[in-house]
């Protein structure tokens, strides 16, 4: 179908017979396109589609046809993955998308994102619309096809050379390009992170998070110019939420494909209203994206994750910057300052097979090899400037959140009262273009949120603590980490149903991560969780355990009472009396009794979910044994000054070993459980015994190493 055709500006011109007889002609092609997509008869829908798709290819084609046809198949694919998403349709391609594909659908749509995306002024809004519809297409094509399905396409993508494309679209100068190209990477991680150099991972993450920290102010602006606001349309009624999409749409509401601009009920102003929530939303894509990379099954080699801060040390610093910006009013339910203390936690993360702090005969070449590059890795760290301030600055960054400041207005959530300056920033959501109150959920999960980052930096703090002398970390600085490690070892309040703030401080506190691979939801079932922390109550000890061993070993933990003056380097946000009363030898008494009993306990919670989550219990036996063996240390530095204080902790890690081997057996992990059962019998040599070792639980290892290595012949 061809344009309209001109009208002569004459004396009898009239502006709004053309505007009714362009809309009178936007909406047959429209129509045209409709049935072209609906014909049942599949010879004509593949003829039609090979006559479509090669007309796309031409660098002369209509805009007004690419923009609608791209809009129309990104209409379908949306609606489709929306019935999957909710469970009214099966996963998989349907016919019309198995056609297009069969007529490269792939390559005609990144060919058609890679030569309308650069936007300029006075370029026709046709070729920035089918830019976004064009990759938003395969975008949901990577949500709504089978496993096989969605790594052909990914495949595919990558073949046209998607990543480098997605990079030079962060920096787009479109807001909704840099959304959409931080989204599409998100989706692609799981199933192309494997193939990605480690220069590429790192580029990408610097990228992400240089987004992140731009801010809103990008956004706003865009949502507000004359020759940007039309992206409103699409990225606020479509890209951002489909299910509100096909709601206002079936009340009445309509955005028109060509010209993206919201009518009826969504008025402009409303629309530009949502800029700074949708800022919020694209930068938890851009580090979800980046959490993907990192976060693999199977784990990155600790020297992959080395090559990738030694092409970028910088992402150090710009995670920390992240994981440190101010909850957003505009957006309170953000979760990228929390994925990128996960990310961190990555990418300084212990090989599955070890538990810190535990010595193994398979302490040989591959388990040298990977904590020499775990410890450069962590070197890298220390290397940057003030990163002891940085990290604690994170901790801070929870801990100073002023959620409970009482104001006059006291508002109800679900089953009871709250009076917090978090609540009220979910209350006022809807001044920035939220449809609805965010839910209850919503707001236990910022809380959760928050967990994620306390239990990130302890297992940072923990890992440190086992390469102090080569990373070269003075006393003081570890002296400036001890009261995070001493309040994150404080006792959890059982939650009160009928008290929220007890309600969610529970659930901030008793957060762990199992984390699984983020970018391939719907992929095989995995074995394992790529990424495992301990909740608080475990990992504070288990980081102030291991602080005060290093203190020992270096000869300095006593006369820390003796000081008159806080040490040179001390954080400014710890004290030289915090110092003197965490060091204190009746509190470390009183801290070594309470650390035991949570040795205990934690042994216990893995032994409860033994049989309905094998993966699940071998966490928790892992980190009881590592808090066990932090315990140890500290006992082994400190001479037996307190070894009546830590008396039994030895067989509870032989024990917690041994129970994290049967587990890694049990889901079919012969290399973790070799090394698991090897750790417990050296554990167990030489052992006091006054510990009440029952010589049947050694001879369990001892069938458990066999069975393991056994297992690993037969491969």
């Amino acid at each position: 179908m061809s344009a309209p055709p001109g009208q002569s500006k004459g004396p009898n011109y009239d502006p709004s017979i053309m505007a009714e007889s362009y809309a009178q002609w936007e909406k047959s092609l429209e129509i045209e396109i409709q049935r072209t997509f609906d014909v049942v008869n599949r010879d004509v829908l593949e003829s039609n589609m090979a006559r479509d798709l090669a007309r796309l290819k031409d660098p002369q084609v209509d805009p007004d046809f690419l923009c609608t046809w791209t809009g129309i198949l990104w209409d379908r694919t949306s609606m489709l993955r929306t019935a999957i998403e909710i469970q009214q349709a099966p996963l998989g391609f349907n016919h019309l998308i198995k056609t297009c594909l069969k007529y490269n659908l792939v390559e005609i749509m990144i060919m058609i994102t890679s030569r309308y995306g650069t936007f300029r002024l006075g370029m026709k809004n046709g070729h920035a619309l089918a830019s976004y519809c064009g990759l938003a297409v395969l975008v949901d094509l990577l949500h709504v096809g089978t496993h096989a399905e969605r790594k052909s396409i990914a495949d595919e993508m990558v073949k046209h050379d998607i990543v480098d494309l997605c990079l030079k679209n962060i920096d787009s100068w479109l807001c909704s390009h840099r959304r959409l190209a931080a989204s599409t990477i998100r989706s692609l991680a799981g199933l192309i992170g494997d193939r990605i150099s480690a220069g590429t991972i790192a580029d990408i993450i610097a990228k992400m998070c240089s987004f992140v920290l731009q801010g809103p102010r990008f956004f706003v602006e865009q949502f507000h110019a004359p020759e940007t606001k039309w992206q409103g349309g699409i990225i606020v009624l479509r890209g951002q939420n489909v299910g509100l999409w096909l709601q206002m749409r079936s009340s009445g509401i309509h955005v028109d494909l060509l010209s993206s601009s919201c009518t009826s009920k969504a008025t402009e102003a409303e629309v530009a209203k949502c800029a700074l929530r949708y800022s919020g939303v694209a930068h938890d894509d851009a580090l979800w994206a980046a959490q993907g990379l990192v976060c693999t099954y199977p784990m990155l080699p600790a020297k992959f994750r080395l090559e990738i801060l030694k092409e970028r040390p910088e992402i150090v610093d710009l995670l920390f910057d992240c994981a440190i910006t101010p909850r957003p009013v505009w957006y309170p339910e953000r979760q990228a300052d929390a994925v990128a203390c996960e990310i961190l936690a990555l990418l300084f993360q212990w090989p599955p097979y070890v538990v810190p702090g535990v010595s193994s005969p398979l302490d040989g070449s591959p388990r040298t090899q990977e904590w020499k590059a775990l410890s450069q890795a962590l070197k890298i760290m220390t290397s940057r400037k003030d990163w002891g301030e940085r990290l604690i600055e994170v901790w801070m960054s929870v801990e100073e959140e002023d959620w409970r400041h009482v104001d006059s207005s006291v508002y109800t959530v679900d089953y009871t009262f709250i009076s917090d300056r978090l609540f009220r920033l979910f209350k006022n959501v809807k001044n920035h273009g939220a449809k609805t109150l965010l839910g209850k959920r919503t707001f236990q999960l910022a809380f959760e949120l928050r967990g994620i980052k306390r239990i990130s930096m302890l297992r940072l703090i923990t890992t440190l603590t086992h390469a102090t002398d080569s990373c070269g970390i003075t006393n003081a600085e570890l002296e400036s980490l001890l009261r995070v490690a001493y309040v994150a070892s404080h006792k959890v309040q059982q939650a009160d149903k009928q008290t929220e703030e007890d309600h969610l401080m529970y659930a901030e506190r008793t957060q762990d991560m199992f984390a699984a691979q983020v970018g391939d939801s719907r992929s095989t079932p995995q074995v394992d969780s790529p990424l495992q922390i301990a909740e608080e109550i475990i990992m504070g000890p288990t980081a102030l355990a291991r602080l005060l061993a290093v203190l020992a070993q270096r000869g300095v933990l006593d006369s820390i009472q003796t000081l008159k003056k806080a040490p040179s380097g001390l954080s400014t946000a710890t004290s030289l009396d915090q110092v003197q009363m965490i060091t204190h030898p009746e509190v470390i008494q009183k801290f070594l009794s309470i650390a035991i009993r949570r040795v205990e306990s934690r042994t216990e919670s893995g032994r409860r979910v033994s049989q309905s989550n094998p993966c699940y219990a071998r966490m928790h036996f892992m980190s009881s044994a590592e808090l066990g063996a932090a315990l140890v240390s500290f006992d082994r530095y400190t001479r037996g000054k307190y070894a009546e204080e830590v008396k039994g902790v030895r067989k509870q890690v032989i024990v917690a070993l041994g129970n994290a081997s049967e587990m890694a057996i049990r889901t079919g992990q012969s290399q973790v459980a070799l090394s698991l059962a090897l750790g417990a019998i050296t554990s167990a040599e030489n052992i006091s015994d006054t510990e009440g070792l029952d010589e049947a639980i050694i001879a369990k290892n001892m069938r458990r190493a066999d069975q393991a290595r056994a297992t690993l012949r037969q491969r």
